[in-house]
């Protein structure tokens, strides 16, 4: 059969147009029923047509199910976790209104194998502008940072074996801050429900350390102020440092370069970012 020949869907019976096939181990496949496959399911270039076909059958029926699936149960942030907790079953979609319409996988809590959340931690420095006006780094020097949360899901199903995805949508800029303790509930209530596990944050000893004087997470950053820790550049709000635990250092009342003028307000600044003068 040449490149140019016509081919035929294994699966539908249809032409496949041009860049529309999709190999599978004996045969074809078009693109629309491609799409009809399982979000989780992989190794399609090493499943044969009658395997497909099987597939496709399951899932017709998985769309007649959803039908009458009604969780009582919402928990997410992107890709959110859809929970009948008296059924003991769940999905897993981005999706929000139309999110039957992607025909998610049902799964039972008994399949759930294990449950796993890794946080990746994202740094970038922070520079200041020295006279010539050149990026010069911090001594500490100082970073931002930013959170992904990520979730794998480990299961005991005919199609596939794991599920992988991202659970948030804004990145959290902080391990004391509101949104990323969202994050946090969200695994442990997702966890605890499907398969009775607890989750631990790696971070939870400094998630939020003005909990003891009775400061939320919102009132903490209006009334402490943002400040970078002199032990390890980490920007914060509250009392201590998120990253490694330094308390916040002596309050520090902004002054002016007495050779430009220049108002000053890092505390841990030697020269001035506009002139260079030596000011300590």
């Amino acid at each position: 059969m040449g490149f140019f020949d016509k081919k035929y869907c294994d699966i539908c019976g249809k032409e496949i147009r041009f860049l529309g096939n999709r190999k599978l181990d004996d045969g074809n496949m078009c693109k629309d029923c491609a799409a009809k496959l399982s979000h989780w399911f992989t190794g399609r270039k090493r499943t044969s047509v009658e395997a497909i076909k099987e597939q496709l059958a399951y899932r017709e029926k998985n769309a007649e199910e959803l039908k009458s699936f009604d969780p009582d149960k919402i928990i997410g942030d992107y890709y959110k976790f859809y929970i009948d907790t008296k059924k003991k079953c769940f999905v897993v979609s981005s999706l929000t209104a139309k999110w039957r319409q992607e025909n998610p996988d049902i799964l039972r809590f008994d399949q759930v194998k294990d449950m796993k959340v890794t946080v990746k931690e994202d740094s970038d420095e922070i520079f200041y502008k020295d006279a010539d006006g050149k990026n010069v780094s911090y001594d500490p020097k100082r970073y931002e940072y930013d959170y992904d949360f990520y979730m794998h899901i480990d299961v005991d199903h005919k199609y596939f074996d794991d599920l992988d995805f991202k659970l948030n949508h804004e990145r959290p800029e902080n391990p004391g801050d509101g949104k990323y303790m969202e994050l946090v509930d969200i695994c442990k209530e997702a966890m605890k429900i499907i398969c009775n596990k607890e989750y631990h944050d790696d971070r939870s000893g400094f998630e939020n350390p003005n909990a003891a004087n009775g400061l939320s997470d919102t009132n903490k950053i209006s009334q402490e102020g943002e400040w970078y820790c002199p032990k390890c550049g980490n920007r914060n709000n509250g009392n201590f440092c998120v990253k490694c635990g330094e308390p916040r250092p002596a309050s520090f009342e902004p002054f002016y370069c007495s050779k430009c003028g220049e108002k000053i307000t890092d505390p841990e600044a030697l020269f001035c970012p506009k002139c260079g003068n030596k000011l300590k």
